[in-house]
């Protein structure tokens, strides 16, 4: 350890306490773990002072999204893991971003509520990780997107200021809406403390199903159908793997409206047959996150999806699974050769899509010699500027997008 380093170790021990330690070696720099929001500021501060980068980290599932360098100092939220205030009449919750996803549910679930929300690996990940990444699931068809169900929330930029945007009520539009700027930060212009949200009754006549074929172009005609239909579909999403694609759907109807029976009407009249069955999981995303796999995030239109999922098996050299819901969003997971991985990402990126697809990569391996998020000059133009309002030193969770 070098005498500059060992001084601010030796500053930020004394300042701290035991909130300071060793990340794993001194190689991988210190973590901090800060017991309220006021702590956080007071260590945003120091690492403002000292030029130290720092990265937030929740549960640690989606750290590897959009890589970035490795920081001095790595803030944990786990100490701020608590529920704090669930006012059931009013549809609506604060609670600390160090809390589980899962922990959040059970709470909410007393009540019969929850966030309308089916965010990857939740018995693990945390509010705060789940809203800096933007992680929204098959719910979103029916609810909106993350954007549409954080109401507020409290943050602390990279000298150390806390502030507040948003409330605690579902109709506050005074001033600038920053918790739909922070979300899907990924930690790179402040960091997420609370987060106030927008509750939903937990759905009470769920009925699923299955419908099966061997490519997912076969399932576009129902998927349409059934979107512009007066069904009440919680899912529909297309699981598509070599050789097989299954179209999943969860319908939240009361059994005397006879929903079951007019979607088996028009999955018989697409000369296709459907089978209910007992459960659904959403654990079959997380499962596309397989350690030797590239895992990428795209997005087209909601018409494109069933010809976009038949298309990644198209990708030479590669092995493709894919999870596409009906509003136009795919994770794809693709193993094989690091260069045949690479050459078919760059395919994807160059016109093998409809125009206007995004593609981002969400896991890569270290060899893998790309970006992971392609963003237009002129957005990249407002990007680097509202990063540099928000965080001039360059601090928070450097290299994640630029």
């Amino acid at each position: 350890m070098n005498s500059s380093v060992a001084s601010w170790v030796l500053e930020a021990s004394e300042q701290f306490g035991d909130a300071i330690s060793f990340a794993g070696t001194e190689a991988e720099g210190l973590l901090a773990s800060p017991v309220d929001t006021s702590q956080v500021s007071k260590m945003l501060a120091f690492a403002s002072q000292h030029r130290l980068s720092v990265v937030p980290v929740g549960g640690g599932t989606k750290q590897q999204w959009g890589r970035g360098a490795v920081p001095h100092i790595y803030l944990s939220l786990a100490r701020l893991d608590g529920v704090i205030e669930h006012p059931w009449q009013d549809l609506t919750c604060t609670v600390q971003a160090g809390c589980s996803w899962s922990r959040l549910e059970q709470v909410l679930a007393r009540h019969g509520q929850f966030v309308a929300l089916d965010p990857l690996f939740s018995d693990r990940a945390t509010v705060g990780g789940v809203v800096a990444s933007n992680d929204s699931g098959a719910l979103r068809l029916r609810y909106g997107g993350l954007r549409d169900l954080v109401i507020g929330m409290s943050l602390v930029l990279a000298d150390g200021t806390i502030a507040r945007t948003g409330g605690k009520v579902v109709k506050n539009v005074a001033g600038y809406d920053l918790a739909k700027l922070l979300t899907g930060s990924l930690g790179t212009l402040a960091v997420i403390t609370e987060v106030n949200f927008r509750l939903h009754s937990l759905p009470q006549h769920l009925q699923r199903f299955i419908v099966r074929a061997t490519d997912a172009s076969a399932l576009s005609s129902l998927l349409a159908s059934i979107r512009g239909s007066h069904l009440l579909a919680q899912v529909l999403e297309l699981v598509r793997q070599p050789g097989s694609a299954r179209l999943k759907i969860v319908l939240d109807a009361h059994p005397a409206a006879g929903q079951g029976e007019l979607l088996s009407r028009m999955v018989s009249q697409e000369g296709l047959t459907i089978e209910e069955v007992s459960g659904y999981s959403g654990a079959e995303r997380g499962q596309l996150f397989r350690a030797d796999a590239a895992v990428l995030k795209i997005g087209t239109l909601p018409t494109h999806v069933g010809e976009t999922a038949d298309l990644f098996q198209k990708l030479s050299g590669v092995e493709a699974e894919s999870i596409s819901q009906s509003h136009g969003l795919h994770l794809v997971s693709m193993r094989g050769p690091s260069d045949k991985v690479t050459e078919a990402i760059h395919r994807l990126r160059s016109g093998m899509l409809h125009p206007g697809a995004t593609v981002s990569i969400l896991q890569a391996n270290p060899e893998m010699d790309t970006v992971a998020f392609e963003i237009a000059p002129s957005a990249l133009k407002l990007m680097r500027a509202v990063k540099h309002q928000f965080d001039p030193g360059n601090i928070l969770s450097p290299g994640k997008f630029f």
